[in-house]
């Protein structure tokens, strides 16, 4: 009887997987985009399988490789997502095609094609090249010498995804091979060089991109050219154009870390890169440049690596960090706070800051503390709190009162307040329960004291009431409770006696869940 039972199971699931096939190979085939896109989404869970027989992860590759020579960018990109995944896991059914694949992308790259196709290759030699998968004596060079052209694309979006694509082939070079005498090196400098001669947009772009690559992955090769990387990235910060523009800003922290000393390093005229870019990015933080909330990220990426060097300009940064977050305050507008990329950028910077700076942080951070809550509870706010907590010792206490407090507003609709046992009794026995305990509905303080005809919104001079009013700006979504619960859960609040907040508050979001 058994063993009839599972005869029919077997054939069951025979049929299932026969229909899926066809399914599959019908949508991987259509035309339609929406088809297309649901044809991945099945492979992406098929992929997390237990266990696959050899013909289904070969099909499985075959019909990835295919979607890969869609005309659509959105098909192309969820592809490539599961070609990853695939070489990832090491499959050898992706793995033996992975130098037909590389000749793909190199013929593609020779004869160029349409953005998407271009884009798409690009891509798949990147995440060839950083699987390791690209051998370093003669895939390497016949990639790097086909990148010249993509490299100085009219199409910003081609340029990026071809320097993202040197990069992961530049990875795959052994390391005592990158130095000032290998010859595919001095090719790649030569091509740096023709194209900031050259003089355009897209050229001096390109150039950029080529030196961020060498600098990353190009070992000790740019050691004696360093100087003049400085140089240039500096003088290009202040070109016209926002893509040449940005990425010499974003080469500034590299410069750092390739060389912390020589980045400080005082020249003839008594002046440093170090001091030339902070007093540049300090001057981009102060004015209404649409990349101005990169410039604290960059400036607190630059400390990370010239920490010592960078000491005497932690008071001028954090003086301009806390400018930026007063003025989000006083205007006062959801969209102002937690969403805004200024105020976002200020705070990833003082949590890098944190990092790279240490217990000296403590003393801008007075003035500080208050404006970070003053966005209400995001992201952004945690890990820069979680950075000050780690680092930080002094400024724990606070920095936990204020995190519990703000935790409490959003899911119970006022500040927090420890169990104190005989006031409760109080007032319970006079049938006014405190507003600490009562599960409240509403998430605004005002109208949980008013719904309960106790308390009172305390005034905005007390820093717990700033912290109310900015969790009272932000509308309380899921996502907001969902993060309020999980902050609840990773900061230590071991000193606090929670067991009541924990009963009468977040038990009742667990209970109705």
């Amino acid at each position: 009887m058994e063993a009839r039972r599972a005869e029919e199971l077997a054939g069951d699931q025979s049929v299932v997987n026969t229909k899926l096939k066809r399914w599959l190979a019908s949508m991987v085939s259509s035309k339609d985009q929406q088809d297309q896109l649901a044809a991945i989404a099945v492979l992406s869970e098929m992929i997390e399988a237990d266990s696959l027989e050899d013909n289904v992860m070969t099909r499985i590759v075959g019909q990835t490789r295919k979607l890969l020579q869609s005309s659509d960018e959105a098909v192309c990109g969820a592809a490539l997502d599961i070609y990853r995944r695939l070489v990832q896991k090491r499959w050898t059914h992706v793995l033996q095609f992975a130098e037909s694949d590389i000749s793909w992308c190199l013929e593609t790259l020779a004869s160029g094609g349409s953005e998407a196709r271009l884009l798409t290759m690009l891509q798949l030699t990147e995440i060839i090249g950083k699987e390791g998968l690209l051998s370093p004596n003669s895939s390497v060079p016949r990639v790097l010498a086909l990148l010249s052209q993509p490299l100085r694309d009219s199409r910003v979006e081609i340029r990026i995804a071809a320097g993202r694509a040197l990069g992961a082939c530049l990875g795959v070079v052994p390391p005592s091979e990158r130095n000032p005498h290998n010859p595919w090196l001095n090719l790649l400098y030569e091509e740096l060089q023709r194209n900031q001669q050259a003089g355009s947009i897209e050229s001096l772009h390109g150039s950029q991109l080529i030196c961020q690559e060498l600098l990353r992955n190009g070992g000790t090769y740019m050691e004696p050219r360093f100087a003049q990387a400085c140089e240039t990235a500096t003088r290009l910060t202040g070109h016209r154009d926002t893509h040449v523009r940005r990425a010499a800003i974003e080469q500034l922290p590299v410069l750092a870390r390739y060389s912390p000393q020589g980045f400080a390093r005082t020249d003839a005229r008594g002046e440093s890169t170090l001091s030339r870019s902070c007093r540049f990015l300090i001057s981009l933080a102060r004015s209404a440049d649409p990349e101005r909330h990169t410039a604290f990220v960059v400036l607190a990426d630059i400390a990370l690596a010239c920490a010592a060097d960078f000491a005497p300009l932690l008071g001028l940064t954090m003086g301009e960090i806390r400018g930026v977050l007063a003025q989000q305050a006083r205007l006062h507008k959801k969209d102002a706070a937690a969403d805004n990329p200024v105020t976002g950028g200020a705070l990833k910077a003082i949590s890098m800051l944190v990092t790279a700076m240490g217990p000296a942080v403590a003393c801008h951070m007075h003035d500080t503390l208050d404006l970070m809550f003053a966005g209400g509870l995001n992201q952004a706010l945690c890990h820069a709190l979680r950075a000050l907590v780690h680092n930080v010792d002094q400024l724990q206490p606070v920095v936990l009162a204020r995190v519990l407090d703000m935790v409490s507003v959003i899911l119970a609709g006022h500040p927090f307040r420890p169990a104190q046992h005989c006031l409760d009794d109080l007032e319970w026995r006079m049938g006014t329960m405190s507003m600490h305990y009562a599960v409240i509905a509403g998430n605004s303080p005002s109208d949980s004291a008013a719904a309960k005809g106790v308390g009172h919104v305390p005034p905005a001079t007390d820093p717990t009431a700033m912290v109310v009013q900015a969790a009272s700006n932000i509308p309380v979504t899921t996502d907001t409770l969902v993060l309020a619960l999980r902050t609840l859960r990773e900061f230590d609040f071991s000193e606090e006696n929670l067991a009541e907040f924990l009963r009468t508050v977040v038990l009742e979001y667990i209970v109705h869940s």
